[in-house]
């Protein structure tokens, strides 16, 4: 059974190596193997690591021969079956569950082959300095973070994602990945090597990832500190050999030069596009490069920002972006020339209709602007490019700031005065509640040219005595990456916005699970209808900056009404946003911005075309023997027990008889071990399910954990005696979650028309048609989905009754065909007293599939869903 060798490597400073130690083997270790790397140490971690040979094992090296080196002799000196971690002394274990959660993020698909993992520096600064790292060609500065800011620690970037690379100061690397990939390059002594190994990898379609889960502590360069330049000197050669590699290979992956033209601080909508898209388009092959069109002064700490505005331009580059509000549209200088914005009124002035001719193609980010720039006269062409949320950044589990008061607090955000009227939040809010009240409205009033008018105009409000508390936020700033923070500290964001344009807020509040109360107008229109609480329309009235532009003015009592009604209902409102949340994020996400940007800026035909894409890499097209471990799947009145005593009277083991089930609706046996059985049957029930109605919701982690650990158990004791099979119609919604354990699985699929499953169910269980059907779809996409890219094969039951010798020879066939060894054809006696021949089946009466349905059961007659990635719902 398949276990991790826990690899650290150690030089010297025994106090590093001594700590790193003791954190980690206080952590859960499940199915885990420390092996210590002693790098020809000269101190006193030679002697001292014989005190922890009870629980390490210790390599010993005559010499420092540097990390990859010596990384690669834990590699060697780890059991052949194995997946390996890598771990730098200098590191701090800090959670119980990292191994696990590690474990989950790599096996989450099959071409996730090297993971990494989100790492804090020293206390007390508390800054992020890996969250999954680029390297970029024209510096080859390899860069921790794929934004290109140093950040302190404010729950972002949660999800585990690719990354082009990640720190091999902790990485956990997948046997099959090494299989196919080997060890590091030994060209490297030391940096460098694992940008190069994780560039390898994706050039075999393995992906490496980051598991947003897991947040350890790196005391950055801890053995190579204070010493007289040789960090400095390892560096510039391991960067040499790179370069000699990778420099031209990089650069040519870049499809054509993007001259982003915008603004990166105000106004705010358009600062944030800047930072969020730009850094996106590159990681997607654009090579992008930025000009200001409007003076400010650039982020210093903004990598990606600071070299695309260094950057070296083409006389005219392929595309041009120009992404600024109207009055500040610079001409573009590309060869295909682009627009992305918005305007605040139902139709933007004339001079920006006639400035529009100065593009190839306007994008907005909804069909109301669409319309208001027709509308208005715009004959350029206009595309629809939504503009999601950054939710790396904003979701629900963002630290929390609150006041020493618990009060509901709505938020309201103002950045221009007339636009956003604040004023008539504060008066709407007045009205709605008095002082006694325990709730509170904070104003936060963003830093920029109307700050000082805004605070003006709002002070005297809020210092009315007596009154519903507003408190004003104004003079306030902070990094934009921390405004998640603002959004968390309140309950509700409320706006009575005039303007039409795109709001960013409206959507971090939904996404960061907050209630949203605002008008349904403009470019939040169907966003307010479908996601939040709508605010009527009274009217509208002229911009004043602006003549004959018209804003939308909000109905008072609409608002207040909304108000009150949304304070009232709190609990109910705020548990439903919060389950709203993670939906909304996942289907309005700046990642799927940037992928229809790029499918734009492509249709101006300057760029190259896009390399082939490199097929996932699959573990089961490795040339190896089989491990012997056979995974039954199949929905429950499937006829996984009948397939089940095929495999045993084949040879393959499933357990002691005694452990083995067996029930009245199957007296001679379901071949299902009974500690198996009673581990998936806990699992379910940890996350408020069980096999008739699954979780809907993420497990516990510790539910995980321990059906991990109870399986593991129970695989134990089959290993001696391979081959061996499990089987438990459970599994296919669970299975996923042991594949950290499997060596080299092979899946077999048992299938049985759903309408047969559903009418076997309908009469067992009571159930009705329609729930037993998407049942069946549930279990069997699940199962399916946690196969891909594993060796697996299909056994229809209908066709094992009609001819179950035929049907016995093609599994064994199928299963030798795999690598299984060791099983041999039974007598055909035999296996007609375990299957009798059914020549003519009964028609089901009355039950019909649905078109998803029908879609997958095509799939499965046909086998193409062998070779489908995207079984599951």
């Amino acid at each position: 059974m398949r276990g991790a060798a826990l690899i650290v490597l150690a030089w010297n400073k025994w106090e590093l190596t001594r700590r790193c130690l003791d954190t980690l083997l206080e952590s859960d270790l499940q199915q885990a193997e420390i092996i210590v790397v002693d790098n020809g140490s000269e101190d006193e971690t030679v002697l001292a690591l014989d005190s922890y040979s009870d629980e390490v094992r210790i390599v010993r090296l005559p010499e420092n021969l540097g990390f990859v080196r010596g990384m690669n002799a834990g590699i060697d000196a780890a059991r052949s079956e194995d997946d390996v971690v890598l771990l730098n002394n200098d590191l701090v274990i800090t959670q119980h569950d990292w191994l696990n959660r590690l474990r989950d993020a790599a096996y989450a698909s099959a071409e996730n082959g090297i993971v990494g993992c989100r790492m804090l520096g020293a206390e007390p600064e508390n800054l992020l300095f890996h969250l999954g790292g680029f390297i970029e060609p024209d510096r080859l500065w390899g860069q921790q973070t794929e934004s290109g800011q140093q950040e302190t620690d404010v729950g972002q970037f949660p999800r585990t994602r690719r990354a082009q690379c990640v720190a091999f100061a902790l990485a956990y690397i997948r046997r099959d990945c090494l299989q196919r990939i080997g060890t590091l390059d030994e060209i490297f002594h030391s940096y460098y090597e694992d940008t190069d190994y994780c560039l390898r990898a994706a050039e075999q379609g393995i992906a490496s990832v980051v598991a947003g889960a897991v947040t350890l502590r790196h005391d950055q360069h801890g053995s190579t500190r204070d010493d007289g330049g040789f960090r400095e000197r390892l560096w510039k050669q391991s960067r040499e050999s790179f370069a000699a590699r990778w420099r031209d290979r990089l650069t040519d992956r870049y499809r054509g030069t993007v001259l982003w033209q915008g603004l990166t601080r105000f106004p705010h909508a358009y600062a944030q596009l800047t930072h969020g898209l730009l850094w996106r388009l590159d990681a997607r092959c654009m090579r992008m490069a930025f000009a200001e069109t409007a003076p400010e002064l650039l982020d210093g700490g903004d990598f990606r920002l600071e070299l695309a505005a260094e950057r070296s331009l083409p006389p005219l580059p392929e595309v041009a972006l120009v992404c600024a509000p109207g009055q500040m549209l610079a001409a573009a200088r590309g060869q295909f020339r682009v627009a992305l914005g918005y305007c605040e009124w139902q139709q933007p002035p004339a001079s920006w209709v006639e400035h529009s001719k100065g593009f190839d193609l306007l994008l907005v980010p909804d069909a109301f602007q669409a319309g208001a720039y027709r509308d208005a006269g715009v004959r350029t062409p206009i595309e629809i490019v939504p503009l999601g949320i950054d939710r790396e950044y904003c979701h629900p589990d963002v630290p929390r700031q609150r006041g020493p008061r618990e009060r509901f607090v709505f938020l309201c955000v103002a950045e221009e005065l007339q636009r956003d009227a604040p004023g008539q939040v504060i008066a709407a809010f007045r009205n709605s509640f008095n002082a006694k009240d325990p709730v509170e409205l904070v104003v936060y009033v963003c830093p920029g040219h109307d700050e000082s008018v805004i605070r003006d105009a709002l002070e005297p409000l809020v210092k009315a005595p007596g009154k519903a508390r507003v408190r004003l936020l104004a003079g306030w700033g902070f990094p934009a990456y921390e405004r998640a923070q603002l959004m968390m500290s309140a309950d509700a964001y409320v706006s009575a916005r005039r303007g039409a344009g795109w709001d960013p807020f409206a959507r971090e509040a939904i996404a960061c699970g907050r209630i949203l109360v605002a008008p349904a107008y403009g470019s939040q229109r169907e966003l307010v209808r479908e996601w939040g609480h709508a605010v009527e329309q009274e009217g509208y009235s002229e911009d004043p900056a602006q003549p004959g532009c018209l804003w939308s003015e909000s109905d008072r009592e609409s608002l207040a009404w909304n108000m009150r009604e949304v304070y009232g209902r709190q609990e109910e409102l705020g548990s439903l946003a919060l389950s709203n949340a993670s939906r909304f994020a996942s289907a309005h996400n700046l990642d799927l911005s940037a992928d229809l940007l790029v499918r734009k800026l492509e249709s101006g035909s300057t760029l190259k075309p896009a390399a082939a894409l490199v097929a996932p890499h699959q573990p089961r097209t490795l040339d190896l023997t089989g491990s012997g471990q056979i995974v039954v799947l199949g929905m429950h009145r499937s006829g996984t027990s009948s397939v089940g005593g095929i495999l045993n009277l084949l040879g393959a083991w499933p357990g002691p008889d005694e452990l083995l089930l067996r029930g009245e609706d199957n007296p001679r046996g379901h071949y299902e071990h009974g500690e198996l059985h009673m581990a998936c049957l806990r699992r379910l029930q940890a996350a408020g399910g069980d096999w008739k109605q699954p979780p809907v919701n993420d497990p516990p982690v510790a539910a995980v954990d321990a059906f991990r650990a109870e399986s593991a158990a129970v695989l134990e004791t089959l290993e001696p005696r391979r081959p061996w099979f499990i089987k438990e119609p459970r599994l296919c919604l669970l299975v996923r979650e042991l594949l950290p354990l499997l060596t080299r699985p092979v899946f077999v699929h048992v299938v049985r028309d759903p309408r047969e499953v559903a009418d076997s169910l309908r009469r067992r269980d009571n159930m009705p048609a329609i729930d037993a059907l998407a049942l069946w779809e549930r279990y069997t996409r699940a199962a399916f989905a946690a196969s891909f890219g594993w060796h697996r094969l299909i056994i229809d039951y209908n066709a094992l009754l009609e001819d179950p010798l035929e049907s016995t020879r093609a599994l064994l066939d199928d299963l030798e065909a795999a690598g299984i060894e060791g099983l041999r054809m039974p007598a055909a006696e035999t296996i007609r007293n375990w299957i009798e021949p059914e020549r003519t089946r009964q028609p089901v009466e009355g039950i019909t599939l649905d078109d998803s349905q029908s879609e997958l059961l095509a799939s499965i007659r046909d086998r193409s869903i062998l070779e489908s990635a995207a079984a599951e719902c």
